[in-house]
Formats: C-alpha cells, sequence, structure tokens
C-alpha cells in the first residue's frame, strides 16, 4: 500500500528543525500564509534577519510588515546597510521596530546617512546579547563621536553573557584607559587601533590588557602612517 506524507502530517518538533534553516524573510515568504497551524508554530520559534547586499527594498519591506508581530522572537541579526536599491537598512529596520532578545548582532557597511544614535539606544538595552560586530573599516561613514560612542557602549555593556566583542573601524582608544572594567564574562575582542602618534597603540593595549581579565582571544589591528601591522595575542 502506498502512503503519502502530506506538510500537514509533519509533527511540530519536525516544523522547528525545519525552520531552523531559514532565516526570518525566507520564513514569511514561504510558509507564513499556508495554514493556522503553521502561522502559529512561527509565533513561537526563534527568528534570525539577514539582509544583503543582494536583497531590495521591497523585500526589506515584506520582512518589517512581518516583524511588527514577531521582533521580540528576533535573536539574531546580520545586516549590510546598503542594499540593491536602498541604503541606511540599519537605520531602517532599528526605527521601524524594537528588538529586546537580540543575542547575536552584526552590521557591516555603515552608509553616510545612517543615523546611528538609535541603533545605539537599543543596542546599549540589550540584556541577552552574546556577540556583537561591527565592521566599517572604510571608517570615513562613521564620526569620531560615533566611534566614541559604540565604543563606550560596548566596553561597559550590562550583559551577563557576553563573550564576543569585534569593532573593526580605525579608532584611537585614548579613552580606554579612563575605564575600570569591561564586561565580565568578555572571551573574545577584537579591534583596530589607529594613531599618527608611534607610542598611542602601546598605551591602548597596556591598558585592554590590564582590563581583559577573561579574554582569550585578542585580535589587534594596528595602523599607523599608512602602514598595518596585524597582532594577534592568544
Amino acid at each position: 500500500m502506498n502512503t503519502h506524507t502530506q506538510l500537514e502530517d509533519l509533527s511540530n518538533e519536525i516544523f522547528f528543525e525545519i525552520f531552523e534553516y531559514f532565516d526570518a524573510l525566507e520564513i514569511f515568504t514561504i510558509f507564513t500564509s499556508l495554514n493556522r497551524r503553521i502561522s502559529s508554530i512561527i509565533q513561537s520559534i526563534s527568528l534570525r534577519i539577514v539582509i544583503f547586499p543582494d536583497h531590495c527594498y521591497r523585500q526589506i519591506n515584506f520582512l518589517s510588515s512581518h516583524l511588527i508581530h514577531h521582533a521580540d522572537q528576533v535573536i539574531s541579526l546580520e545586516i549590510f546597510d546598503t542594499i540593491r536599491d536602498y541604503s541606511s537598512i540599519i537605520n531602517l529596520i532599528f526605527n521601524r521596530h524594537r528588538f529586546l532578545n537580540i543575542e547575536s548582532c552584526i552590521f557591516y557597511s555603515i552608509n553616510s546617512t545612517t543615523i546611528l544614535e538609535n541603533v545605539f539606544k537599543q543596542i546599549k538595552d540589550l540584556s541577552r546579547l552574546v556577540s556583537f560586530s561591527f565592521y566599517a573599516l572604510n571608517d570615513g561613514n562613521i564620526t569620531e563621536k560615533n566611534k566614541h560612542d559604540l565604543t563606550q557602549i560596548m566596553l561597559l555593556h550590562k550583559s551577563p553573557d557576553l563573550r564576543s566583542i569585534s569593532l573593526l573601524y580605525r579608532y584611537t582608544y585614548m579613552d580606554i584607559s579612563n575605564l575600570t572594567s569591561i564586561p565580565s564574562n568578555l572571551i573574545r575582542f577584537r579591534l583596530c587601533i589607529s594613531s599618527s602618534l608611534p607610542t598611542l597603540p602601546i598605551y591602548s593595549i597596556i591598558s585592554i590588557l590590564r582590563l581583559c581579565h577573561t579574554i582569550r582571544y585578542l585580535g589587534i589591528t594596528i595602523e599607523n602612517q599608512d602602514q598595518i601591522e596585524n597582532n594577534t595575542i592568544k
């Protein structure tokens, strides 16, 4: 006797496993209108937002329309700030939605028109944050004030679960010596120190080592007078 398994025959547990292979946009595009049961399952899963440069505004707007009722389920953000036909995507997403349960956050290629104040405010309040990465080595689009503010936010972050910080923009880190501690459970820290003063990076590194009692991996890129030296300290 031939038996045919239909989508509705699958258990909830299998659906949970299936959804782990899809990001939020894919889930909303493929599954959200199939039937009431699947829509109910989607209400209780964790979501990952992934936005790459080949996405378009229509897709992001569609994603945003569904996040109105699902933002609290998002645990991961990986966002390129410029897509095919729109820029300042990070700003758009954070202005429309408030994320409370983010564990992993990765930002790439910040656009010069992006206003980061509201983004920083939300990041500061992420009580479950485990990993944060900010990639902007082509950092002419980021003000020194934004660099200072983000550095302070991350090095004073209160999430007890924070394990990894990557701040890949050129910055002097002169003010790091004023700190008395950094996140107590941090085990991975990457940064880029840039200065025209040859001794400044050394003082910054000493200050970091003084504070990083639990660090297992410290990746430092030093840039001085157009020369880049990569140092990996374990």
